[in-house]
């Protein structure tokens, strides 16, 4: 059997190569802003695997479709620090949405058990667990809802442009999501699936805050940005608090720059309401 082809945020293009040599097509697209794509597809019919390497947290994706990794030519240091992996929840194109659910759930709850942990964004996303987390996550399509939720049928087809579930362990930060097919939406009858990793590097999460020239300079404005961002959470959730959600001041956020964990001054009335209502 071919081995499962391997990526890892960061790794150089020498171990992508030797890693997985017995993949020879393999191509490299390089592109004038000074991106390069590795890309690999596997043939129709033929979907590979693909493992996830993260030392005691690394994990492999069966029934995979293509995977690209990107690298910064002005930045090879930092090694392939993207890759975008594409499955099918199996082999075949069609899948009952209900198996879909349970599928997916239960692979998100694998890699809570591997080591990774929820990760809530920086951006105002409110801390949120089990079905409240799932309900808000229906209304704002770019919430990633607690993993260890598993929604209802009902709920699950009301993920109207697709679910995403984000992970942090170590230096590596992770994104599962799916996109369905508009065309089969009765829960019914059989649906279309795409599921997608998304593994990135510490370093690449920080600069993801930013854009153009500010990406190189990221871990100077890294404390600001995130007080920032951080006082429209605590806004949030005191909004959310009001509507009767209750907040996982549990949450310990993940150290993505030496100043981590950062926190916003003038803050100390949200907090104090936020804990009142924090989750027991």
């Amino acid at each position: 059997m071919v081995p499962p082809f391997i990526v890892q945020a960061g790794m150089s293009t020498e171990d992508y190569q030797q890693k997985n040599s017995h993949y020879v097509k393999k191509r490299i697209d390089k592109q004038p802003a000074g991106l390069n794509f590795y890309e690999y597809r596997w043939p129709v019919k033929e979907n590979g695997q693909v493992r996830v390497e993260a030392g005691n947290a690394s994990f492999v994706i069966p029934n995979v479709l293509s995977t690209v990794g990107i690298l910064d030519a002005e930045r090879p240091e930092a090694g392939i620090y993207d890759f975008g992996i594409n499955s099918g929840f199996t082999s075949e194109e069609f899948i009952e949405h209900d198996l879909a659910r349970t599928t997916m759930m239960n692979h998100l709850n694998s890699l809570i058990v591997a080591g990774w942990k929820p990760y809530y964004r920086y951006f105002s996303s409110p801390r949120l667990l089990g079905k409240q987390s799932f309900e808000f996550a229906i209304e704002d399509g770019f919430y990633s809802p607690d993993p260890t939720y598993t929604p209802t049928l009902e709920e699950w087809m009301k993920l109207e442009f697709g679910g995403v579930w984000s992970f942090y362990y170590q230096d590596n930060f992770l994104e599962v999501s799916f996109d369905r097919n508009s065309r089969f939406l009765k829960a019914t009858e059989p649906g279309v699936y795409l599921v997608t990793h998304k593994l990135i590097s510490r370093d690449e999460k920080g600069r993801s805050l930013y854009q153009g020239e500010e990406r190189d300079k990221w871990q100077s404005l890294w404390s600001e940005t995130v007080k920032e961002y951080k006082s429209k959470r605590y806004e949030k959730e005191v909004e959310l608090i009001q509507q009767g959600y209750r907040i996982n001041t549990r949450y310990v956020e993940p150290k993505i720059h030496p100043d981590d964990p950062v926190e916003p001054d003038n803050v100390d009335e949200l907090l104090a309401i936020i804990e009142q209502h924090a989750i027991e």
